[in-house]
């Protein structure tokens, strides 16, 4: 879940226009919205193929049946970490109260949410699901409401945490006892829905646990504890199935992949091997302890993403359309995530410039310290769900997404309403409604101007026949014709644009365009983001 500001720092901004009187300044803009400007694509279809997951097409589990086409669903936040799979009872931490309650399913089934969730995703047709395992050290015994301090663990008011039962497994666990056994879990889960079809997060931002659940794990947490709860609880489940893919750690954003929060002990393992960061400790870790158990124990390097980019306010707690330095910052945050040299306007990019690109220092990591290991982020936001600037810098992101190689992807939304964020993934997943999709490989396409617009490109496999483009005018007051380019030995004859724009989170078609050459024109509005198909 989001994060607050870990330092608050001044933004100067230079007005443009501020030296024009109101009446010329109007003028100016009528201009600028009539003439715009012209802005170069050029898509080469055979250059930098590299396959598309379908798997960063998700959501967490919250907005999963509202009206969004995903291929990933996951099931995780602050309340999963002392959540008890065998009577269904967590505690809501410090989000609210230290309550321990049913707030998470009132069934005494054991594992009801993890079912309910498969059954949920299957109805939706989602292929792809993610549970949380608890790995903090003790869950909800009961729901008897708010936890004193006086009761933190170890207490009766939770239960000890076992990975390994090394015992005989039980369809219907021991509510008498004081464990909960992780690897039991999964074993009715295999039950239930069939090996390899339910995927784990290890436990929800570790890094935290002490500030969200301090009931449960008061100390800081350590980097060595953190490696070793998580080989310790992946062997346990890869053990029961090994089909299960096992995403971690889960961590919450730059401040834990630098020094998982300033962990007791992280300097002095930093020092010995002269670690980068923590994110490559962790990777070292994982490989080593993978190599000795014979099984790969880390599938996917798992973080989460809110950015911290900065206008008026934070851009992901800021819902005023009206902040104009706001939008301007959502629609150009994706840059922190893959584009050398771009600084945003934040702590991060003042301090935190080791980090930048983001995405690009993760992939560094893991080919240098475990190869293969996919990356997922199962939490991430731009801010902006409820207006047309959160689309464009939704569909932005997905874009980045898939150039890059990322894995899995699970929007988690930050207010009730953001159907312009879920419209945004409907533009790579269900443009037409009848769910004709954005193409399953990456295409090279160049931009001449990315503060302006944005653009990607992909074909279905090897097949040319058609290319499917996202473009958008990020821009707030003025349109752009977007001038396509395409070199490929086929010719293309027309295009068929999907728009979301100002006014609506409606996916609107367009009239069909002409290509002349294997190049056309599309005028974009303001702030608008659109899937051209081109057949």
């Amino acid at each position: 879940m989001i994060k607050k500001n870990v330092f608050l720092l001044p933004v100067y901004f230079l007005l443009f226009g501020a030296c024009l009187t109101n009446s010329e300044k109007t003028e100016k803009d009528e201009e600028d919205t009539a003439m715009g400007d012209r802005i170069t694509v050029t898509i080469n279809t055979a250059a930098e193929r590299k396959p598309i997951s379908p798997y960063i097409y998700g959501v967490n589990e919250f907005v999963m049946n509202q009206n969004v086409t995903a291929f990933s669903v996951r099931q995780g936040g602050n309340r999963l970490t002392a959540y008890n799979w065998e009577n269904n009872y967590s505690n809501a931490g410090s989000d609210w109260q230290h309550f321990s309650d049913d707030y998470l399913s009132t069934s005494r089934s054991p594992a009801a949410i993890a079912i309910k969730m498969a059954e949920d995703a299957r109805r939706n047709g989602i292929p792809y699901m993610i549970t949380t395992l608890q790995m903090a050290g003790y869950v909800s015994a009961d729901g008897n409401r708010a936890v004193q301090e006086s009761e933190t663990a170890p207490s009766r008011r939770f239960k000890e945490v076992v990975f390994a039962k090394n015992a005989p497994f039980s369809d219907s666990p021991n509510l008498s006892d004081n464990y909960v056994f992780m690897d039991e879990y999964a074993h009715n889960l295999v039950i239930r829905l069939g090996s390899g079809v339910m995927h784990y997060n290890l436990d929800n931002e570790p890094a935290l646990w002490p500030e969200t659940h301090p009931r449960v794990h008061p100390q800081k947490t350590g980097a060595l504890e953190l490696v070793e709860k998580s080989a310790a609880l992946a062997a346990a489940i890869k053990a029961v199935d090994p089909k299960a893919e096992i995403h971690g750690p889960s961590l919450y954003g730059i401040g834990a992949y630098n020094d998982l929060q300033s962990a007791p002990d992280w300097d002095g393992i930093k020092r010995a091997k002269n670690y980068d960061w923590f994110i490559s400790y962790y990777l070292d870790e994982m490989a080593e302890r993978s190599a000795k158990a014979g099984i790969r124990l880390l599938d996917s390097l798992d973080v989460h993403f809110y950015s911290e980019a900065k206008g008026e306010c934070r851009i992901t707690e800021c819902n005023n359309a009206s902040h104009t330095r706001c939008v301007n910052a959502r629609v150009q945050a994706s840059r922190t995530l893959w584009q050398q040299g771009y600084i945003e306007e934040s702590w991060i990019g003042q301090w935190m410039r080791h980090t930048l690109p983001v995405i690009n220092k993760l992939n560094q990591s893991i080919e240098k310290y475990y190869p293969g290991t996919k990356l997922s982020l199962t939490e991430y936001n731009m801010g902006g769900g409820s207006q047309i600037s959160g689309a464009v810098a939704q569909a932005d992101i997905l874009g980045v997404f898939g150039k890059t190689g990322v894995y899995l992807a699970t929007l988690w939304p930050l207010a009730s309403n953001c159907e312009y964020q879920l419209a945004a993934i409907n533009l790579f997943t269900n443009y037409d409604g009848n769910g004709s999709s954005f193409g399953d490989t990456h295409v090279v396409a160049e931009l001449s101007d990315l503060e302006k617009a944005y653009a990607y490109a992909s074909i279905m496999g090897s097949d040319e026949s058609v290319v499917t483009i996202v473009v958008a005018n990020k821009s707030l007051d003025s349109h752009h014709d977007m001038e396509i380019n395409i070199e490929s030995t086929v010719r293309y004859k027309t295009v068929t644009p999907y728009m979301i724009s100002e006014g609506s989170h409606q996916i609107k078609k367009g009239e069909p365009l002409t290509v002349n050459g294997n190049s056309f024109v599309v005028r974009m509005p303001p702030l608008s983001v659109t899937q051209l198909v081109v057949k």
